[in-house]
C-alpha cells in the first residue's frame, strides 16, 4: 500500500489519479510532518532537507518521472460488426502487445519492450504541491484509451548500504479493460567491492579459471605434438579423441567464466559512471537549474536502467555457472568408479530415457490440452499452453489446486481428470522411469563393486605425490605420452594382420610378438621409470584386470596352466597313461603338495610376480587372480583325487 489508498484499487483512470494524490504523494511527496491519528500535535511544514528523505534512511535523487507507452493501432477483426454497433466516431482497434493472462511478475515487467512516448513524459518536483499537479494531469487527459503502459519512476540512494535504487510503479492497460499493477525495484551498489577481501575472492576465482585454461591449452598442444609419428602428423586423430564430453564441459566452463569476467568489468565501469552522474545531478538540482536537473535525471534513469539490465544479465549467466561447476565435479567423480555410478547410470540409460521421454511427453501434452479445455476459461493456471504445462508439472509433484478445477468444470469432470492424470502420469509412467534408471543402476553398481573405496584412492594419490616429490616416481601421464607412439604402431600392425589370436595364457599365435608388455619392454620404453615403479605398474594393471574381468577357462587351457605351474615349481611328474592306482608315487605326490601349497600360501603380489616371471620366460602370462586361484585349486584336486586322468 501507499499512504491511505491501496495500489490494487486502481481499476480506472480516475482511480489512478485518486491513488496518486492520496496514496503515492502522501508517502513520497509529503509537505507537512506526519502525526498519528487523533493526535493533538500540530502538523508543521517540512524543510527542503526533510522532504528530500524517503522512509527515513533513503535520499531522493532528482524529480519524479511519469511516462507512458502508446498502443499501436491495428485492424479490427470484425470491422463490419463494429461499424454497425458503434455509435461513436472512434472505430480504432489496438494491438495486444502486452497482454497478460495472469498477474505479471517483476521479471515479466523488467524485460518488457517499453517504448516511451517522449511527448507525454512529465517531470514532477517532489517539493511542490502534488494536488495541483495531479489536477493538471487529469484536466489535460494525460491518460487515454491509446495508453498501453504507463509508469512512475523515482531514484533513491541508501547511504547505509551504498545502494542506488530505481523504483518503477507500472500500470498495464489490457485491451479487455483490466489494469495490471506491478512494482519493480532495480538496485545497484555504486562500488562493487566493499573491501579488499571481495576483490581477493574475485582474483582467486578467475585465477583458477585461467589455470584451467592454460592446462587445457597445454594438453591440446602436447597431444598434437605427441601425435607425430615418424614425421607424419595426425592432429585430426588427436582432436577426435580429445573432443569428448568432459573436455567439452571444461571449455564451456572456461568460455562462460571469461564471458562473466567481461560482463562484470562492463558493470563496474557503468557503476562508476552512475556515481559521477549522481554527483552531477545533486549539484545541478540544488542550484535550481530545472532543465539541467531534468536532463541529468533522464540520463541517470537511462544509465541506471542499462546498468541494471546488464547486471541482471550478468546475474542470470552467473546463476547457470554453478551447473558448470557441478558438471566438472561429475568429471572428477568419473575417475573413481564408485563415485561415477550416478553419471554412468545416466549415460548408459540415455537411449532408453530418450525413447521413454517421447512417450511421456506425448501423454503429458495430451493432458495439457485437456486441462486447457476443461479449466482454461476461468482458472488462471490453465490460461494458455505454457502456463498449463507448468501447472500440470507442478500437479505431478503434488502442488495441485483441485478446488479451482472443481469450481470451473464440476466435481465429476475435475475428479475424473485428476484421477486419470495421477494414475497415468504418476503411478505408471513415473514408476516406469524409476524402473528404467534402477535397472541400469544395479548393473553399474555391480560393475563398480570391485573398485577400491575413495579413501584408498586418496591415500594412493598422496603416496604417489610424495614419491614424485622425492624423485622415486615418474608422472604416469609423462609415461603415457612416451608410450603413445609405440602403441599406435602396435595398433596399426595388428590391423594389418587382422585380429590377434591368442590363447587364454597370452600365447600369441600371430606373427606379432611385441604386444606383450614385460618389465624389460616397459623399462625400455620409459627409461626414466624406476624398477619398482615398473613392477608396481604391471602388477596394479593385472590386479585391476582381475577385479573387473570375469574369465572362463576351458579344460585344455586349465591343464596347460597346471603344467606350467608344475614346471615353474620345479615339479616333474612322470606317470604312465593308464597306470593303476597302486602305481602312484605317494612321495612324489607329497612333494607336489608341498610345492603347490608353498605357492598357494603366498599373497596375491607374490603370485602375480610368479606369473610375470613365467611371462618373461615362457611368453605365457597369467592374466587374473581368478586364473591363478583356479590353477592352484585344480592342482590340489589332481593330487587329492588319484582317479583323475593321469595324462596330466
Amino acid at each position: 500500500t501507499f499512504g491511505n489508498k491501496n495500489i490494487q484499487d486502481v481499476n480506472s483512470f480516475a482511480d489512478f489519479y485518486s491513488w496518486f494524490r492520496l496514496g503515492f504523494a502522501a508517502i513520497y511527496m509529503p509537505q507537512t510532518s506526519s502525526v498519528s491519528e487523533g493526535s493533538s500535535l500540530p502538523s508543521v511544514n517540512l524543510t527542503n532537507a526533510e522532504t528530500a528523505e524517503y522512509l527515513n534512511f533513503n535520499r531522493k535523487l532528482g524529480p519524479i518521472k511519469l511516462s507512458q507507452q502508446v498502443a499501436k493501432v491495428s485492424p479490427c477483426e470484425n470491422p463490419d460488426l463494429l461499424d454497425t454497433i458503434d455509435v461513436s466516431n472512434d472505430t480504432r482497434c489496438f494491438s495486444q502487445s502486452h497482454e497478460f493472462f495472469i498477474q505479471p511478475t517483476d521479471f515479466d515487467i523488467g524485460f518488457l519492450d517499453y517504448v516511451e512516448d517522449t511527448s507525454k513524459t512529465v517531470w514532477l518536483d517532489y517539493n511542490t504541491d502534488p494536488t495541483k499537479m495531479v489536477e493538471e494531469l487529469e484536466n489535460s487527459s494525460w491518460l487515454t484509451k491509446d495508453t498501453n503502459h504507463w509508469q512512475i519512476t523515482v531514484v533513491t540512494y541508501n547511504p547505509d548500504y551504498d545502494i542506488l535504487t530505481v523504483t518503477g510503479i507500472h500500470f498495464l492497460l489490457s485491451r479487455s479493460g483490466r489494469i495490471w499493477k506491478q512494482i519493480t525495484f532495480m538496485s545497484l551498489k555504486t562500488r562493487p567491492y566493499a573491501n579488499l577481501w571481495s576483490l581477493a575472492w574475485e582474483i582467486l576465482f578467475f585465477g583458477s579459471i585461467l589455470t584451467i585454461f592454460i592446462e587445457e591449452v597445454y594438453e591440446v598442444v602436447t597431444g598434437i605434438i605427441a601425435a607425430r609419428n615418424g614425421g607424419k602428423c595426425r592432429p585430426m586423430q588427436f582432436i577426435r579423441e580429445y573432443l569428448g564430453i568432459w573436455n567439452a564441459v571444461d571449455w564451456v566452463s572456461i568460455i562462460i567464466a571469461f564471458t562473466l569476467l567481461g560482463m562484470w568489468i562492463a558493470t563496474c565501469l557503468d557503476r562508476q559512471n552512475l556515481e559521477d552522474l549522481v554527483v552531477m545531478l545533486t549539484n545541478t538540482c540544488y542550484s535550481q537549474n530545472i532543465n539541467g536537473c531534468q536532463d541529468l535525471q533522464a540520463d541517470l534513469l537511462n544509465a541506471t536502467t542499462e546498468a541494471g539490465l546488464l547486471s541482471g544479465r550478468t546475474s542470470l549467466v552467473s546463476s547457470f555457472y554453478p551447473f558448470c561447476i557441478l558438471l566438472r565435479l561429475f568429471k572428477t567423480f568419473s575417475l573413481q568408479p564408485r563415485l561415477a555410478v550416478v553419471t554412468r547410470t545416466l549415460w548408459t540409460s540415455v537411449e532408453d530415457l530418450a525413447h521413454f521421454g517421447i512417450i511421456f511427453l506425448s501423454v503429458f501434452v495430451t493432458f495439457v490440452f485437456m486441462a486447457m479445455g476443461f479449466f482454461g476459461r476461468t482458472v488462471s493456471g490453465y490460461a494458455n499452453f505454457q502456463i498449463a504445462f507448468v501447472t500440470l508439472f507442478r500437479a505431478l509433484m503434488g502442488d495441485l489446486d483441485f478446488d479451482a478445477m472443481e469450481e470451473q468444470a464440476g466435481r465429476v469432470i475435475a475428479g475424473i481428470f485428476h484421477i486419470t492424470f495421477m494414475l497415468t502420469m504418476l503411478l505408471i509412467l513415473l514408476n516406469m522411469l524409476i524402473a528404467i534408471i534402477m535397472d541400469v543402476y544395479a548393473m553399474t553398481k555391480q560393475n563398480a563393486a570391485h573398485s577400491d573405496p575413495v579413501w584408498y584412492d586418496v591415500y594412493d594419490y598422496f603416496n604417489r605425490f610424495w614419491q614424485r616429490r622425492t624423485g622415486n616416481r615418474l608422472n604416469i601421464w609423462t609415461a603415457k605420452v612416451v608410450c603413445m607412439t609405440s602403441l599406435q604402431e602396435q595398433t596399426e600392425k595388428h590391423e594389418q594382420y587382422g585380429k590377434s589370436q591368442t590363447s587364454f595364457f597370452g600365447v600369441d599365435v600371430t606373427e606379432d610378438k611385441e604386444t606383450l608388455i614385460t618389465y624389460e619392454t616397459l623399462k625400455d620404453l620409459v627409461p626414466e621409470m624406476s624398477q619398482e615403479q615398473v613392477e608396481a605398474s604391471i602388477l596394479e594393471s593385472v590386479e585391476w584386470y582381475a577385479k573387473t574381468t570375469e574369465v572362463t577357462v576351458n579344460n585344455q587351457e586349465m591343464f596347460q596352466g597346471i603344467r606350467q605351474l608344475q614346471q615353474a615349481a620345479g615339479i616333474d611328474l612322470h606317470q604312465a597313461i593308464g597306470a593303476s592306482r597302486a602305481s602312484v608315487d605317494l612321495r612324489a605326490m607329497e612333494s607336489v603338495n608341498e610345492k603347490v601349497q608353498e605357492i598357494a600360501q603366498n599373497d596375491l603380489k607374490d603370485l602375480l610376480k610368479a606369473a610375470q616371471y613365467r611371462l618373461d620366460k615362457m611368453e605365457a602370462p597369467s592374466r587374473s587372480r581368478d586364473l591363478l586361484s583356479q590353477m592352484v585349486s585344480s592342482v590340489r584336486m589332481v593330487q587329492d583325487d588319484q582317479l583323475v586322468d593321469m595324462r596330466l
